[in-house]
């Protein structure tokens, strides 16, 4: 995914990028394999969320799919998700909460463990840690 500064994303096609490959690209092994053991909390918007759900749980999954996907949707089955929406009213995937808002001190962030999957949740991250330290 590629995201300009002011939030907007998106997933260019490229030629080959629609074939899936039998091994993890070095991007998604820095991105993911590597966090396993250091991510507990995946933070997404609605539509991140749900397409997360539709792609990358196990129940989703092909018998056709790599094993590394296989491995990629078992840390996301087991990983707690939080999920910042105001139209969402439930969540169908295990782990799963919604929040509508987040407010500073009510999750503590570390950048370095918690994927950030959306723009506007990261926005909001910023907006607020930055409120938080303008009242110090």
């Amino acid at each position: 995914m590629y995201m300009t500064l002011a939030g907007y994303g998106e997933f260019p096609k490229y030629p080959g990028s629609d074939i899936q490959s039998k091994e993890p690209g070095k991007g998604f092994t820095d991105m993911w394999i590597n966090r396993y053991d250091l991510v507990d909390t995946i933070l997404y918007g609605r539509r991140s969320y749900e397409g997360h759900l539709t792609y990358h749980s196990e129940s989703a999954r092909k018998a056709s799919d790599p094993k590394y996907l296989f491995e990629f949707s078992r840390f996301l089955d087991r990983t707690q998700k939080i999920v910042l929406s105001h139209s969402l009213k439930k969540t169908d995937w295990q782990n799963s909460r919604i929040m509508k808002s987040l407010k500073h001190g009510e999750l503590m962030l570390r950048y370095e463990t918690v994927p950030i999957d959306d723009a506007e949740i990261a926005r909001e991250w910023i907006r607020t840690s930055v409120m938080h330290l303008e009242q110090m």
